[in-house]
């Protein structure tokens, strides 16, 4: 087994400096991050992952959490917080790769997590040395010239997207649009019409369209190199209000894309080296992996639900079942009053911690708080600087699993047109 890959996590850059939200800190996910980074098929097995920020930050609380189970070390940063300066953690990311880079030759790809520009010099000074370097980013928050030196560039999906406060009309297009930069793309939205309804019907055929546009306009793009997801989604995200793959039944873009190019001459490909990316069927592989095509699923399931619950703003990213009645029972006997969620989040993984994995801690408690299963203090507050208490009368499992269905309810509402009460009761059991 080969084990040749180093991974730098900037958290200040990806929390965007010291002012972030509880809610981006909460929403922010490695595990997905590092999903889509092993999408480049340039990593070998991973020998080492650092993480610099200052972990003393009572917001990091549930993000401490995923750091020990996905195996990453803390490398504690005070200037994170209390020095004005943003560099300190940008500086012993810098001085800690080179120092592995000489330490461990081994090492041959170097992974990036960051969009900040000064860690173009480094990416120069590991190329000297012979190394591979993928950056990795929010494609509206990193730098050109840090992107244009890299060997491989991974855009992540922006966290903050969820602080964002949804549109009451699905149509209401006085509401701030999402930004298109690719030329590509700034082409396309000047002859493809924005949607007005989020039919899933509609939404498909509109897909369809811009997949027209791309096989009529690029076709020795897609022919060649290919166009990668990226710059799809963002076209999409732009035509498609409050665009969510979740809400037509797939969790994942890739997915959603798999299942739109059913039929078409186009296909989703996975290169031996850089990123997934749109293809014609009939193109150059070179030993490129097709991913099939998909079929439509029905929203009407417990995956379908899940997928909705899961996704936009309040995610409801509920764990199976029976973990979740453990963790509903286990807020029942200890009602919590007037403490932040950052201590309820390592008093639950701590008691529970032999019983269930942390991430359905984590999520089970985030899932009640967009319920607003808790009294929240000062009101209006971030949930950072906020106190929790247990609603009273939410004192019996019953009843917390009746008042988190209910706020499943309504948001499966807003997406579908109607709610199969079977199904949520797979998806939330009823525990007496």
């Amino acid at each position: 087994m080969y084990f040749n890959t180093a991974i730098f996590y900037d958290i200040e850059n990806l929390l965007k400096g010291y002012s972030f939200s509880q809610q981006m800190a909460d929403n922010l996910s490695l595990r997905d991050i590092l999903a889509d980074i092993r999408d480049t098929s340039r990593l070998g097995h991973i020998a080492l992952q650092r993480a610099y920020a200052n972990w003393s930050d009572h917001r990091l609380k549930l993000l401490r959490g995923q750091i020990n189970e996905l195996g990453i070390e803390p490398v504690q940063v005070l200037g994170f917080s209390q020095d004005p300066k943003k560099n300190a953690a940008d500086i012993q990311l810098a001085i800690d790769a080179i120092d592995i880079a000489h330490i461990r030759p081994a090492l041959s790809v170097y992974v990036i997590i960051s969009g900040d520009g000064g860690f173009a010099s480094l990416a120069k000074k590991l190329h000297e040395y012979g190394k591979t370097v993928i950056g990795c980013a929010y494609r509206n928050a990193t730098n050109r010239v840090f992107q244009a030196v890299c060997d491989d560039f991974v855009w992540i999906t922006d966290p903050d997207e969820a602080d964002r406060p949804e549109r009451t009309l699905p149509g209401d297009l006085t509401s701030p649009r999402p930004q298109v930069n690719d030329p590509r793309n700034v082409r396309l939205t000047k002859v493809v019409k924005r949607l007005s309804s989020q039919e899933t019907e509609a939404v498909l055929a509109k897909t369809h369209e811009v997949l027209q546009w791309y096989a009529a306009e690029h076709h020795h793009d897609l022919s060649r190199q290919g166009i990668v997801l990226s710059v799809v989604q963002e076209a999409l995200n732009f035509l498609i209000p409050e665009f969510q793959p979740a809400r037509y039944g797939f969790p994942k873009f890739i997915e959603y894309l798999q299942y739109a190019c059913t039929g078409t001459p186009l296909c989703v490909v996975r290169p031996a080296s850089g990123q997934v990316h749109l293809s014609l069927r009939n193109g150059g592989r070179g030993g490129a992996e097709v991913l099939p095509d998909l079929q439509a699923r029905d929203l009407h399931s417990p995956e379908g639900y899940r997928a909705v619950l899961a996704a936009g703003t309040g995610p409801l990213r509920l764990p199976p079942g029976p973990e979740l009645s453990i963790i509903l029972r286990w807020l029942v006997e200890h009602p919590r009053s007037g403490v932040d969620v950052g201590t309820i989040y390592e008093e639950a993984e701590a008691q529970l911690g032999s019983l269930l994995p942390p991430d359905s801690v984590k999520a089970a408690l985030m899932s009640l708080i967009w319920a607003e299963a808790f009294e929240r203090t000062p009101e209006g507050a971030p949930l950072s600087d906020q106190q929790l208490t247990l609603r009273p009368e939410l004192n019996s499992v019953a009843a917390l699993t009746h008042h988190l269905r209910s706020a499943a309810r309504r948001k499966l509402t807003r997406s579908l047109a109607v709610v199969r009460e079977a199904v949520l009761e797979e998806v939330i059991p009823l525990v007496e």
